[in-house]
């Protein structure tokens, strides 16, 4: 890793860990260990298996929700304005403008619930990653439904299993293999609560 692009991480790892832990985050600051890093951690793993650009993901990994974070307004179109956020971020420090452009793609591709397609490995990786964190950190997944969105319990267990069956179909077929036996297991958890 160069220097400039570890300063260019470490920054933008203190913006998104900053703005996990402000007040106004409505995820708490539970987004940042429960999703934020997961997202990375799964990123990179993938990203280092088949290839991938690493600066790519993980900022890429790191700034995918930033808008719905900083401004639970945006959460309905956080793909796109994190998108944005993203570009203006990374162009603010100088970073390589394709780069920019392959997370810019990598984020606005990442949603499960809005089908599009990701053309490129870095924008499968965070897609995959992402949906991933639902599966491994089932817990926060029970905190947004049932804390965030106040679902009561078989409306909030309807939703979260719609969503874990959408992260599911998202997932390249090297990130199922890590995640199969917890997608299991949450999903057996889930049903049990739908009559």
């Amino acid at each position: 890793m160069d220097k400039k692009y570890k300063h260019i991480k470490n920054k933008i790892e203190k913006l998104v860990k900053d703005a996990c832990f402000s007040p106004n985050n409505v995820y708490t600051n539970t987004v940042w260990a429960h999703h934020i890093q997961p997202v990375v951690s799964h990123s990179l793993f993938l990203g280092r298996k088949m290839g991938a650009d690493l600066e790519v993901i993980e900022l890429a990994a790191l700034l995918h929700d930033y808008s719905a974070i900083v401004n639970i307004k945006l959460e309905k179109e956080h793909h796109i304005h994190s998108a944005k956020m993203a570009r203006e971020i990374l162009e603010n420090e100088h970073f390589d403008q394709k780069k920019i452009k392959m997370i810019e793609v990598s984020i606005i591709s990442h949603r499960g619930s809005i089908v599009m397609s990701k053309n490129s490995l870095e924008a499968q990786i965070l897609a995959s990653a992402d949906a991933m964190s639902h599966i491994t950190e089932l817990a926060d997944m029970f905190y947004l439904a049932y804390g965030v969105h106040a679902y009561k319990t078989e409306e909030g267990a309807k939703w979260l299993l719609a969503k874990l069956e959408r992260s599911w179909n998202k997932i390249m077929p090297e990130g199922q293999k890590i995640v199969i036996e917890d997608y299991k297991i949450a999903v057996k958890l889930l049903k049990k609560v739908i009559v």
